[in-house]
């Protein structure tokens, strides 16, 4: 358990429940109120449905207990590419999960378990097994809020070697959807599939192969890869969407943010760190 305290200025009259509405996240703002933490407006301790004036300083007294963990522990540590008080940003091996499941119990939040000696880490953007790359995660639940929803706070892009030579960048906007007993997804339609969009920009062409950059405006599973092979380019190393070979040609190379707590913008790359699945360039 750790001891956490958030303060929060004021800026016109209002209902002190209205205030931390506006000015947290509505997943976390259930969770202060489902805990029960102590609020309190210059030091006094209010209650949720009375009123505060402008410049009046609120305080959030509250208790993060670790959550229930039920995985094995494991002592392997991530890569870290960056760190500070609030975020790691982390560079994951393909062929390890980002989240741990039933099946396949061991992933890179044990890393950061086992790095950071408690589980009250969130993870903010899950890569595939197969893909490599930058993942960031927040240290504590408020820090992870203050980044929510993702796609509007978060900038990623990704690299990725497809089959065949794609001409010019382009947009792919549909809805994916997931198959029956199955953890492959598909082209689907509004009524049965989420709202996807992604931007590609052409990198470099090779003999039959072309290098390309996605940037997401949304996160669906698979994005990529799906939205690669609807094109008619499926990533080389794709065994779901394309043709297997030894590994998934697709990694998260670069992440930006700004951070709430010192408004520093973060910028971290790993392009230089590309590999083309063992190939050279000259076999491509």
């Amino acid at each position: 358990m750790s001891d956490k305290l958030i303060s929060i200025k004021v800026e016109k009259e209002n209902i002190l429940s209205e205030v931390l509405k506006q000015t947290l996240s509505k997943r976390f703002y259930r969770y202060l109120k489902s805990i029960q933490a102590e609020v309190k407006v210059n030091g006094v301790a209010k209650k949720w449905y009375e009123s505060v004036n402008a410049l009046d300083e609120i305080t959030i007294e509250y208790v993060e207990q670790a959550k229930e963990y039920a995985w094995p522990y494991v002592e392997e540590l991530p890569e870290i590419i960056y760190e500070n008080e609030h975020y790691l940003i982390l560079n994951k091996k393909g062929g390890i999960l980002t989240i741990p499941t039933r099946g396949n119990p061991i992933s890179l939040y044990q890393q950061v378990v086992a790095y950071l000696k408690t589980n009250t880490v969130h993870i903010l953007n899950r890569l595939d097994k197969e893909t490599s790359g930058l993942v960031l995660v927040a240290k504590d639940r408020y820090a992870a809020s203050l980044l929510e929803p993702t796609h509007k706070h978060i900038t990623r892009k990704y690299i990725c070697l497809v089959e065949g030579i794609v001409e010019e960048d382009g947009k792919i906007q549909n809805y994916i959807a997931k198959k029956e007993d199955s953890h492959q997804r598909y082209i689907g339609t509004k009524e049965n599939g989420k709202y996807a969009v992604s931007h590609y920009k052409v990198l470099k062409q090779y003999h039959s192969h072309s290098l390309l950059e996605f940037t997401l405006e949304t996160g669906r599973t698979h994005q990529i890869r799906l939205h690669a092979a609807s094109i008619g380019h499926p990533i080389v190393g794709d065994d779901l969407y394309g043709t297997k070979s030894e590994c998934l040609c697709l990694t998260s190379y670069y992440i930006e943010f700004e951070d709430p707590f010192t408004k520093e913008r973060i910028q971290k790359n790993i392009k230089e760190a590309w590999k083309y699945g063992g190939r050279t360039e000259e076999e491509l």
